[in-house]
């Protein structure tokens, strides 16, 4: 694997740790610069400073990624990116905010992308005549507009709309940090994206993917939605988005997602439970409690909490999230995502003083979580793997498994300040 060490950070500069010092008790100095460690490694193994993004492979492997057999993991960089974004809210510092303002610039629109891989290959002397007259045909095909050279569009748009409403969340935290309106009109413009993709003919809600033959709505797409819709109103007071939001929990409700126990994935379905669908449901209540101020938003996110954490079998007794349906794939990644909203109710309780059985159990659970990752990880290659809790079977280790683990810490940082 080529190495990479010594190119991340000047990338991942750390433009100010001082600020976090501050603000930190000493109790959490340590697990903060654990984390730290933790995300340069992501780096070191993933990033691609030509891509400005990371790969689903270690090493910065262009060769591959011009050939097509190498892409950026899209919907879980995303991920990364609001990890990233966390973890500098919970440290007070600014370290990867120039790196994450690159990767939006650069892949916002990725018409000049092909031009900055080729010029790189051409420095590493992997270029040859073939090359050249593959890369004069997509140039044709790009300028001509025959068609698109890959599946990804402007404003992180693409035909999978749950991948699109990862970015926009995520853009939109982007804004709240730097006030930049360019953020505020990607997540506009994604919205609007999965706005046009609800169906009635589906059976309503906004469906999974453009594709024909992938056009069935699923409870992440739609919780992404809602969570979008609300914030978007917080920050804009424009009662469509409001309306949007509000009519997707409606949607919810009539398709009974949520059964009782905890949210399935999709309409019809019984008992799979994936973390990271609990996670996000309760994070669209509590962003409508937000947006609202209505109590029956903060309550239902409650009974929610309640019944999913001790009755889907997704935390073990002492109090370790799991993921029982299996852990291969995206799936690697499901239990940081339902850690990062348990995380924001609590944050929401405890400034309120309300619920404090709640937060008291959702404190447990992310202590117990963070506690196992850190004794049974990292591995020999600096990776936490994909599963945490003592005895696990499954020791896989991957660009998701790190960034789970890497979302669990910042959550576990967060409420040590």
């Amino acid at each position: 694997m080529r190495n990479v060490f010594h190119i991340v950070p000047l990338l991942f500069v750390c433009c100010s740790t001082a600020n976090a010092e501050a603000i930190v008790s000493p109790t959490s100095k340590a697990l903060i610069e654990r984390t730290r460690l933790g995300i340069a490694r992501l780096n070191e193994g993933y990033w691609s400073p030509t891509l400005s993004i990371w790969l689903d492979r270690p090493g910065d492997d262009l060769r591959a990624f011009f050939d097509g057999r190498r892409n950026p993991p899209w919907w879980p960089s995303a991920n990364a990116v609001e990890m990233l974004l966390d973890f500098m809210s919970a440290t007070g510092s600014a370290e990867y905010e120039q790196a994450i303002e690159t990767l939006y610039d650069l892949r916002k629109d990725h018409r000049g992308l092909a031009a900055r891989v080729a010029a790189e290959l051409k420095k590493r002397g992997q270029w040859s005549e073939a090359d050249e007259a593959k890369f004069q045909h997509r140039e044709q095909k790009a300028t001509s507009r025959i068609a698109p050279d890959t599946g990804y569009y402007s404003d992180f748009q693409n035909e999978y709309l749950d991948d699109s409403g990862w970015w926009a969340v995520t853009w939109l935290k982007m804004y709240d940090r730097t006030h930049a309106a360019k953020y505020l009109t990607t997540a506009r413009t994604i919205h609007a994206h999965m706005a046009k993709n609800w169906r009635p003919e589906k059976g309503g809600g906004i469906v999974w993917c453009e594709d024909e033959d992938k056009q069935r709505p699923n409870a992440i797409t739609n919780t992404l939605f809602m969570i979008l819709s609300a914030r978007l109103y917080e920050r804009t007071k424009e009662p469509a988005f409001l309306d949007w939001a509000g009519k997707t929990l409606a949607w919810f409700r009539e398709t009974a997602l949520y059964d009782g126990v905890a949210v399935v994935d999709a309409p019809g379905h019984t008992g799979d439970y994936w973390s990271y669908n609990q996670g996000a449901f309760i994070g669209g209540q509590t962003a409508l409690f937000l947006a609202t101020g209505r109590e029956e938003y903060l309550e239902e996110a409650v009974k929610i909490t309640k019944t999913v954490l001790h009755d889907s079998g997704l935390i073990l007794p002492n109090g370790v999230i799991v993921e029982k349906l299996g852990t291969s794939g995206d799936a690697c990644l499901f239990k940081g995502i339902f850690v990062r909203y348990l995380a924001q109710l609590r944050s929401v309780l405890q400034t309120r003083k309300s619920h404090l059985e709640i937060v008291a159990e959702i404190d447990r659970c992310i202590h117990s979580s963070a506690k196992a990752i850190i004794e049974n990880g990292p591995g020999a290659d600096g990776l936490y793997p994909a599963e945490w809790h003592q005895g696990a079977a499954d020791t896989t280790t991957n660009f998701n498994t790190q960034v789970s683990a890497l979302t669990a810490l910042v959550a576990e940082a967060d409420s040590t300040r």
